[in-house]
């Protein structure tokens, strides 16, 4: 596969449109062709003026995908005129799993929007949309680049449909009008609380062994089970650091499952990725109520066995709040970034809640 990656690029900058998500990328020092990712640190290189390549830098395995360059590619402004469209989408057949597709249409064929899905969505979406019907989507975001194609049928459904992450993954999908018979999309995707006590140990920035348990707490603590390659995870950090003005006594524990764990020198690479997100993030402001540990490698089974209060981890992120009081923890699985709108809205509103003591269900 092969994206065209809007932006605007001089000698000494470079800046790459998402949709509604804008990146500037810095320059590697050693080659003025190649620019690294803000945040997870992937570099994309051009071998020409409009074509190059996306190097995923915290895979183990060589990992590159070609790209091309769509020069002054600012995002179209959508006006008051727009037409809203949502589908059910249906991924694979054997195991299909599921998704809500909503866009927003321009008169001139634009389209933007996300995937919500049930363990987090796929961010900013956009493309275009023809007249005669065919649905083209793209994202990047320095961690994921994502593809969707498909036709738009006269009765309002989705076929033909193809979807691919990078060059490693692929999957057909349909799409019927959204209608309120679909149901729930989380119904049998979130992670259980086993009644044991929220605990944890690993590794801190420093290097040295830490631990943490919620006995004796005498105000709210959230935990976030994430990974500095989860692109759903530096959304749900953007919202939690909203949080940390909105609630000056919460305390922020993020347990992060890091690649390249098992290589030489894997755990010194991962804590250095760790400080470097920290930075990037601003987490690193809140130093004194925000502790981030490396908890383990990159795996959900890895993060379900060190993490035994919880029946299953089933995605990244996985956010748990514990309060004085509770009964239980809170614990909610993926997350809905800003790209969703109302979806977004929803999940803030779920997050002030939780961290308020106004709700111990799980979401």
């Amino acid at each position: 596969m092969s994206v065209r990656i809007p932006g605007d690029k001089t000698e000494d900058s470079w800046t790459l449109y998402n949709g509604l998500e804008t990146m500037t990328l810095s320059n590697v020092t050693d080659s003025s062709d190649c620019w690294k990712v803000p945040v997870f640190e992937g570099v994309v290189c051009m071998t020409d003026s409009l074509n190059g390549s996306w190097t995923d830098v915290l895979r183990t395995e060589p990992y590159q995908v070609p790209v091309q360059w769509l020069e002054s590619g600012q995002p179209e402004t959508f006006g008051s005129r727009q037409d809203s469209m949502s589908w059910r989408l249906s991924f694979g057949e054997d195991d299909p799993w599921f998704g809500n597709l909503s866009l927003l249409a321009s008169e001139r064929g634009a389209v933007q929007g996300s995937v919500a899905t049930a363990t987090g969505d796929f961010r900013y979406l956009h493309g275009t949309l023809s007249n005669k019907g065919a649905l083209t989507l793209q994202t990047f975001d320095g961690a994921h680049l994502f593809l969707f194609t498909a036709t738009l049928n006269e009765n309002g459904e989705l076929s033909q449909g193809d979807f691919f992450s990078g060059t490693h993954y692929h999957t057909t999908f349909t799409g019927a009008p959204l209608a309120p018979t679909h149901g729930s999309l989380s119904d049998g995707n979130q992670a259980l609380w086993t009644g044991r006590k929220v605990r944890y140990s690993g590794v801190g920035l420093d290097g040295l062994p830490t631990s943490w348990n919620s006995e004796r707490i005498s105000h709210p603590h959230l935990i976030s089970v994430m990974g500095t390659w989860c692109p759903n995870c530096m959304d749900e950090h953007r919202l939690i650091l909203e949080l940390m003005t909105q609630f000056p006594t919460l305390e922020v524990h993020t347990l992060a499952f890091e690649r390249g764990l098992g290589q030489p020198g894997g755990e010194g690479r991962a804590l250095e990725r760790l400080n470097h997100y920290a930075q990037e993030m601003g987490i690193h402001q809140w130093s004194d109520r925000w502790r981030i540990v490396l908890a383990g490698p990159a795996s959900k089974t890895a993060a379900t066995d060190r993490l035994p209060f919880l029946h299953k981890v089933i995605s990244f992120p996985t956010t748990i709040v514990v309060a004085p009081g509770q009964t239980s923890p809170w614990i909610h699985t993926g997350f809905n970034g800003p790209a969703t709108g109302f979806a977004y809205a929803s999940e803030k509103a779920r997050f002030v809640r939780a961290v308020n003591g106004d709700s111990t269900e799980s979401h």
